[in-house]
């Protein structure tokens, strides 16, 4: 598996667990294309508020110190600083990741 599946893998991993404690309109899908962070009339509507911003980063964080080592450190405070940049889609976090 390349690395680039791996964090994919564990990122859906992370969403799996997240939607176990979210109500049904509150869920994420596993897509590459799904909305993680939004700004009024800027970008597609997120299903994340900040308090569930959060603990969806703390469990993608986890899944990938399982995979990776638990040294991991997701820089969750740089994360959330570019947000705009690295938190609109799955697919901008399985960047982000990529590029530590």
């Amino acid at each position: 598996m390349s690395q680039h599946e791996k964090i994919k893998w564990s990122i859906y991993q992370a969403i799996d667990e997240f939607n176990l404690a979210q109500e049904m309109d509150a869920r994420l899908d596993k897509d590459e294309q799904e909305t993680l962070f939004s700004r009024a009339g800027f970008t597609a509507s997120s299903k994340l508020d900040s308090l569930s911003m959060v603990y969806f980063l703390v469990t993608v964080e986890e899944h990938l110190q399982k995979e990776f080592g638990s040294n991991f450190n997701l820089k969750t405070q740089d994360l959330i600083e570019s947000k705009e940049k690295d938190l609109l889609t799955v697919e901008s976090l399985i960047r982000y990741v990529e590029r530590l």
